[in-house]
C-alpha cells in the first residue's frame, strides 16, 4: 500500500497546456499597457523668446524620473493671477493620477520690469523656514530650502530675452538630488 500512494504522488502532472496558456497571457499583457503611437514626446521649452505658461518648461515624465516614481502624473496649466502684468506670471500644477493628490506646483515670472533675478530670489529666500541651500553656476543663481512642514522651495532665475525671469517650484520633501536637478534643468531653459 505503500509503494501505491508513492506511485500516486509521482504521476505526472498534465501537458504544459497551462504554462502556455499563462505565457501567452504574460506575452499580451505589454501590449494592452504600451503607450499609444499617437501621444506626442515632450519636448521642453528652451529659452523661448517669449513665455506663454509653466507647463511647456517640464514634462512629467522627466519629471517621473527626477522624483524616482513609477505613479503616473498630470500637468494643468492654471489661470494666471490677475494682481500680476498680464502675462507675466504662469503656474503649472503636477498632480498624481491615482495615489498622490499634489506632487509640485510651478511657478514662472518673465517680466521686463520686475525684480532682477537675485533680488527677487534674496526676497522669496524670507519665506524659507530652514537653512537655505545654495545652487551656484546655475542661471543667475539657485537655491531650495525648507518653507511648511513636508514642502521645500526650489527657485532658480535669469535675465533672458531682456526679461527677468525666475522659477519657483513648491515640493513635497525629496532627497537634495531632487531639488538640484529640478533647478538645473529649469535654469537652462528659462
Amino acid at each position: 500500500m505503500l509503494a501505491l500512494v508513492c506511485t500516486a504522488c509521482t504521476t505526472p502532472a498534465p501537458p504544459s497546456a497551462p504554462a502556455t496558456a499563462t505565457t501567452a497571457a504574460t506575452t499580451a499583457r505589454p501590449a494592452t499597457t504600451a503607450v499609444p503611437t499617437t501621444t506626442k514626446p515632450f519636448t521642453p521649452a528652451v529659452s523661448p523668446a517669449k513665455v506663454t505658461g509653466a507647463c511647456p518648461f517640464l514634462g512629467t515624465g522627466e519629471l517621473q524620473q527626477v522624483l524616482g516614481t513609477s505613479e503616473g502624473l498630470v500637468a494643468a496649466e492654471r489661470p494666471p493671477d490677475p494682481t500680476f502684468v498680464p502675462g507675466t506670471q504662469f503656474e503649472c500644477r503636477y498632480e498624481g493620477k491615482y495615489v498622490t493628490p499634489w506632487v509640485l506646483d510651478l511657478w514662472i515670472v518673465a517680466s521686463a520690469t520686475a525684480y532682477r533675478p537675485a533680488k527677487a530670489m534674496g526676497n522669496d529666500r524670507k519665506d524659507c523656514t530652514g537653512p537655505v541651500t545654495s545652487l551656484p553656476g546655475l542661471g543667475d543663481g539657485a537655491f531650495f530650502c525648507d518653507v511648511a512642514d513636508d514642502e521645500e522651495l526650489v527657485m532658480t532665475g535669469k535675465r533672458s530675452h531682456g526679461q527677468n525671469r525666475t522659477t519657483n517650484i513648491y515640493l513635497r520633501k525629496h532627497r537634495a538630488e531632487v531639488y538640484t536637478a529640478l533647478a538645473r534643468m529649469l535654469a537652462d531653459r528659462l
